[in-house]
């Protein structure tokens, strides 16, 4: 399977056999979503993934969403159902008993107006501004559905002025950091300058190797998206957010757009939100889903995320299995093949190399350290088996997250080394017989000839 499945811990997954299930079912890596939790249920999240690592001998990714500038609503006692054309208000308040809807923000009640559309819990549940006061908004509900707390809150085509990280996403970084996990999702990024202070901050944790998946997700982040995708690892395109800032027939479009700029940038890029979000009551999902899916895998993503499904769904296992068979089904499918990325000449080397190995039918193997270059050759998307092989187990769990690579843990002190020893595991594990062709290479380096070999027994 080259489509990567990346699932969501939440309580439907705290047991670890649930999670060793979806591991063999074909999760490579895993969310942990700050917004909900605590550092306690996180950490337990993560003892069950690198258990379930070592036992398997795997290569398992795991990493985080901050919580970002997000506006959420307040305490609810009991949950408010709506009825369509209901009226009721939303209040400057941290809690309410009143049957009001409690949003304890300044800046909410100074931008909004009548006529404004508020949306939640993934655009399920869209009000309408009737009447505003000073810390009172009067709405009327569009759609029936059931308001609970702590639900995050947008107002269609207007941003919040909340900086990209906050003080209570330093407090997450700093768990991340501490726990060694594998990439940080930013939430709510707006610029390229956004993605920098947080590689900053990573960098001055002494996380510098750690990945940032920026989330493409506001309006901002759409006009910036070259900036974005240029100064992050990993691009995530959520889906939920976009469809609550944009009319929801613009979202196909937006998905194309995002996919195009981080594959022309050779960055991997997931698609996630409502991915299978029936299956969060049924255990099979609808046809439009799998559509959906399969689109989105002919667009060329990396991975697909799956969020509520696997989180708090009554079936996540059962998603997983879907989302594999739909995977396995389609991915034949890439349609979109890249021709050499601009004239960077690391890049014009892993178009080479990718056509090298498709053109003699071989397999290939590449040793990194960093994992740009497997990272590289992954973008061209070639139609063959792709490893990659490292000494640092950092390095090989970020590219878990990457199309059609398979990581491979090797010892080795230097490149030459590394070839040698990825080719030994490879015949060790039975990935490669003797009598098979196989590419080695790694990246190019400053100094000193480059060597790519070709292996097959005569």
């Amino acid at each position: 399977m080259k489509v990567k499945i990346i699932a969501t811990l939440g309580p439907s997954t705290k047991n670890p056999k649930t999670v060793r299930e979806m591991v063999l079912e074909g999760v490579s890596a895993f969310r942990i979503n700050f917004s909900h939790g605590n550092e306690d249920e996180w950490s337990k999240h993560l003892r069950n993934v690198r258990k379930i690592e070592e036992e398997l001998k795997m290569v398992i990714g795991v990493g985080g969403d901050l919580k970002g500038g997000s506006v959420r609503l307040g305490y609810i006692e009991k949950p408010i159902k709506l009825r369509q054309d209901m009226e009721l208000k939303i209040v400057n308040k941290i809690e309410d008993h009143e049957g009001n809807i409690p949003l304890p923000n300044e800046e909410f009640y100074s931008i909004v107006v009548p006529g404004d559309i508020i949306l939640m819990d993934d655009g399920n549940i869209s009000l309408k501004v009737e009447e505003v006061k000073e810390s009172e908004v009067k709405v009327k509900a569009l759609t029936p559905g059931k308001i609970t707390s702590r639900k995050g809150i947008v107002i269609r085509g207007k941003e919040f002025n909340i900086p990209a990280i906050t003080e209570e996403d330093l407090k997450s970084i700093k768990f991340a950091t501490k726990n060694s996990m594998d990439y940080i999702g930013l939430s709510y990024v707006k610029s390229g300058e956004d993605v920098k202070k947080l590689r900053k901050i990573l960098t001055e944790e002494g996380a510098e190797d750690m990945a940032i998946m920026s989330k493409i997700e506001c309006v901002s982040a759409v006009k910036n998206l070259e900036g974005i995708v240029r100064e992050s690892d990993m691009i995530l395109v959520a889906r939920g957010d976009l469809g609550m800032q944009f009319p929801l027939e613009e979202i196909p479009i937006l998905q194309h757009k995002i996919i195009e700029a981080a594959r022309l940038m050779g960055k991997p890029v997931i698609i996630a939100t409502q991915v299978l979000a029936s299956m969060m009551e049924n255990p099979a999902p609808t046809r439009a889903e799998v559509t959906d899916v399969a689109h989105a895998i002919a667009e060329g993503v990396d991975g697909i995320m799956l969020t509520g499904e696997t989180a708090v769904g009554k079936y996540p296992l059962e998603a997983v299995k879907w989302l594999r068979s739909i995977i396995e089904t389609n991915e034949g499918r890439v349609s979109v093949e890249l021709k050499p990325i601009d004239d960077d000449i690391q890049k014009r080397f892993a178009h080479s190399i990718a056509k090298l190995a498709e053109s003699i039918s071989s397999k290939l193997a590449i040793y990194t350290q960093k994992g740009r270059m497997a990272t590289r050759i992954a973008a061209y998307r070639p139609r063959i088996q792709i490893y990659a092989a490292s000494n640092n187990i950092k390095t090989l769990r970020k590219l878990t997250m990457v199309w059609g690579l398979k990581p491979i843990k090797v010892k080795a002190n230097d490149y030459k080394e590394g070839l040698e020893a990825a080719y030994q595991e490879l015949l060790k594990n039975k990935y490669l017989s003797e009598d098979e062709t196989i590419v080695l290479t790694y990246g190019l380096i400053e100094e000193g000839e480059h060597i790519v070999k070709i292996k097959r027994k005569v």
